[in-house]
């Protein structure tokens, strides 16, 4: 009974430490077994915030294909390059261009991708439909004492102001699977991720100085207003990407123990 107890806490702690998923729906066909034995085609990445290059949509689809071998070695993937390659330029393009304004995949669009990579079982396809960058600056303040004897005593005589000014990047993104055999949707759900890059700078003031409260106001002022055109630049998008396709790849079928 115990042992039982320990496992199912085990489960509940791996699936709560998961990235979480929004609107997620997985068909029952799509099993670990299904997975592993047929092949999963990468259809490419695109956008409805910016406006991706042909390459772009290739290489995040790259990075989204190393994210799922990350997480599970034996899946085997063909990549978009390769579907560029097949199915031709003017025709991938025109693909994508209707998968980003739609976000579903046409069914003779299907049909002709499985009749040209008929050892591909699955279609997978993700679309950026969240982008924003902001800045944003916070405040604190550490009590700091003259000495070592002043500390113990609990005397602090000196605040340190410390200010932050931070730059984020948030994306959202959407991902689907698609199975080439049945013709269904196998998988589909949203993630978000956001990462923050950030540059401090401190000063210290005497505690008890009757202007110290508008000395601290007017420093605070004075670094934003000096840093303001100097604020860290974002993460890469890159960056934030990689958490998301990661996040995606927690969630593809695991095998039953």
């Amino acid at each position: 009974m115990v042992r039982f107890i320990v496992v199912l806490l085990s489960m509940f702690l791996l699936v709560a430490c998961k990235t979480p998923v929004v609107g997620m729906q997985q068909h029952g066909s799509f099993t670990y077994e299904a997975v592993m034995q047929d092949q999963l085609v990468i259809g490419g990445v695109v956008s409805t915030m910016d406006e991706l290059s042909g390459i772009e949509r290739i290489r995040y689809g790259d990075m989204l294909a190393r994210e799922l071998v990350d997480e599970h070695n034996k899946i085997q993937i063909i990549p978009a390059g390769l579907v560029l390659k097949t199915m031709g330029a003017a025709w991938y393009q025109h693909w994508l261009d209707g998968y980003m304004l739609t976000g579903v995949v046409d069914s003779s669009d299907a049909v002709m991708i499985h009749r040209a990579l008929p050892h591909a079982r699955y279609l997978m396809l993700s679309r950026i439909e969240h982008h924003e960058i902001n800045q944003s600056h916070s405040e604190s303040e550490t009590d700091v004492a003259d000495s070592e004897e002043d500390r113990k005593k609990g005397e602090y005589e000196f605040v340190r102001v410390n200010v932050s000014l931070n730059t984020s990047r948030q994306m959202g993104a959407t991902l689907m699977i698609y199975d080439l055999h049945q013709g269904l949707l196998a998988w589909s759900g949203y993630i978000r991720n956001r990462d923050i890059n950030s540059n401090s700078a401190s000063r210290t003031f005497d505690k008890h100085n009757r202007w110290r409260e508008e000395l601290t106001a007017a420093f605070v002022d004075a670094l934003i207003e000096e840093n303001r055109n100097s604020y860290p630049s974002p993460p890469s998008q890159e960056q934030v990407l990689r958490g998301i396709f990661a996040g995606f790849a927690e969630h593809m079928p695991e095998p039953v123990r």
